[in-house]
């Protein structure tokens, strides 16, 4: 993992869930938490959620992926807060039969 903000956001998961957060509560955490960047461009949500940079053009273009702000035409920018609802609604929890 090159990437700066992807390299952040991992070590942040590894802290929150050495603190005992998991799941849901885990990703409301994240979305406050200031050790990682206010916002995300593209490359960095690439390298977070581990697709293409080009994947994450497409879904946008669909409609799916987190909400974003265009800048520009060519300057897309995600939130943390976005991002992290994004993948808090992805977050399948999977309760194991006894």
């Amino acid at each position: 993992m090159d990437n700066q903000a992807a390299r952040a956001f991992s070590a942040r998961i590894a802290f929150w869930t050495s603190q005992g957060l998991t799941g849901l509560a885990l990703y409301q955490r994240l979305a406050t938490d200031d050790e990682l960047p206010a916002v995300f461009d593209s490359e960095d949500l690439a390298a977070i959620i581990g697709i293409s940079p080009l994947s994450v053009k497409k879904q946008r273009h669909r409609g799916a992926g987190p909400n974003y702000m265009r800048l520009s035409p060519k300057a897309v920018r995600y939130s943390r807060p976005d991002l992290c609802a994004f993948l808090a609604s992805k977050y399948v929890n999977v309760r194991r039969a006894a």
